[in-house]
């Protein structure tokens, strides 16, 4: 078992060695496997390259990983009582997708939360919190009551939704993103009093 990954549809092809929250930062570029500089207060300097494989980005839909792969989904709580998920009126759903490639996304994606009490949560694109290859999604005024279980990627939700919008690898420009959630990436989250 190799420790990294360069499979174009994998969606474990992250340093295996890395945690979970340091998997979220890491993304392929045309050096290889890459995270922000450490040791350092430079927030422009360049990324480090943990695993150098040249062209691993690539830059058409044939070379390197081809399209950017969905390789994580959470939801992402905030510190109020509207926005940390829990039950009440007015809620603010918040979820974060991860690739593992820069993404350059226009216009306004969705992506739907089911929601068990009935119904989805059209979450929304937001430049606000996103990063090169993590993006958020939100929607306010929303209902969650107690027990509920919300999903990101379900049999019949499973993919970011163009809504006139795109999602390309920010290498070639031109590539459209994986926007499809293999069943080992989807979340669920369970609504608390």
């Amino acid at each position: 078992m190799s420790s990294w990954g360069t499979t174009h549809t994998a969606v474990d092809n992250k340093p295996k060695h890395l945690t979970d929250a340091e998997k979220k930062d890491c993304y392929a570029d045309n050096t290889g496997w890459t995270v922000a500089a450490g040791g350092n207060d430079n927030p422009n300097a360049d990324r480090e390259t943990l695993v150098a494989i040249g062209d691993l980005a690539g830059v058409s839909a044939t070379t390197g990983l081809r399209s950017a792969t969905i390789s994580s989904v959470r939801f992402k709580p905030g510190a109020t009582t509207t926005t940390d998920h829990t039950a009440g009126g007015g809620a603010t759903v918040t979820i974060e997708i991860t690739w593992d490639e820069a993404v350059t996304v226009t216009g306004s994606p969705t992506m739907k939360v089911v929601n068990s009490g009935g119904g989805t949560h059209d979450c929304v694109y937001t430049a606000v919190g996103s990063t090169a290859n993590t993006k958020v999604f939100t929607v306010a005024g929303q209902t969650l009551a107690a027990g509920n279980v919300l999903s990101i990627g379900t049999a019949l939700h499973d993919a970011v939704a163009l809504t006139g919008g795109t999602i390309k690898d920010t290498a070639s420009g031109t590539v459209d993103s994986a926007r499809g959630l293999a069943v080992g990436v989807r979340k669920t989250h369970t609504v608390l009093a």
